[in-house]
């Protein structure tokens, strides 16, 4: 069947865009803000820890009736430890929820790529209006270089997409492996931790290969980062489009 560019290019501003757009207004907008008060739920799990340890008397609360006095006499004393302990569980709860932040963001950015793929096998099924085998991404890309003449490595966000975005989805995927140290390579910021970037915590030169990418370790995906490819993938559409549209 002969390739038609304006009906291509219809479909991705019609169907293509507008879900990418929606899966980043989601992502950004209602899922990862699920994490902006981590600091209030970290101290907020610390304070139920030491209660739960020593009863009610509230360790940041003077104003509460005994409080000042309870602190002043040895009963604090004998519960000093759980009082030491509260900080390190408010501690651990806090770093916790910011590795499943980091999980989060590497999960959705993975998922985008994935999206992205099935997008492009999309379009071409939609264009050759039945396709009878699985459709990789190459076989796409080759598609529509032969048919549209579109070499979509000459695209504007195609690096960012192929030797970035794909590399990180495989990275979260698979962890260590040939993915992981081409992104390291590339991108060797995303394997330090953020506090650690930002002189928060001691630096080290030693550095582990990722194994818990998943739970936030090792592999440090920021919103920022999901934002970028988010608009990598809309723009690399936009421009095919326009590029298709002039068939």
């Amino acid at each position: 069947m002969k390739f038609n560019g304006k009906t291509a290019a219809q479909y991705i501003h019609r169907v293509i865009i507008p879900e990418c757009q929606a899966f980043a207004d989601v992502v950004t907008n209602r899922l990862l803000p699920t994490f902006d008060n981590f600091g209030k739920e970290a101290i907020e799990h610390g304070e139920k820890w030491f209660r739960d340890k020593v009863g009610n008397p509230d360790p940041l609360n003077y104003e509460e009736p005994g409080a000042a006095e309870y602190f002043a006499e040895e009963e604090y004393k004998a519960n000093e430890y759980f009082a030491s302990k509260a900080i390190d569980e408010t501690l651990l709860f806090a770093d916790m929820l910011i590795g499943m932040l980091y999980a989060s963001t590497a999960l959705y950015s993975a998922g985008f790529f994935h999206l992205f793929e099935q997008h492009a096998a999309e379009l071409q099924v939609l264009v050759l209006r039945g396709h009878p085998k699985e459709i990789s991404l190459k076989d796409v890309t080759r598609w529509l270089k032969k048919d549209a003449g579109v070499d979509v490595a000459t695209l504007g966000n195609w690096d960012t997409i192929y030797n970035d975005l794909r590399l990180v989805a495989n990275a979260v995927k698979h962890a260590e492996g040939r993915s992981t140290a081409q992104l390291r390579l590339k991108r060797p910021e995303l394997f330090i931790h953020p506090r650690e970037r930002q002189g928060l915590m001691r630096t080290t030169s030693i550095r582990l290969p990722v194994r818990k990418p998943l739970f936030g370790e090792d592999l440090y995906i920021a919103p920022s980062d999901f934002c970028g490819y988010s608009k990598a993938v809309v723009g690399f559409w936009t421009e095919l489009a326009e590029l298709l549209g002039q068939d």
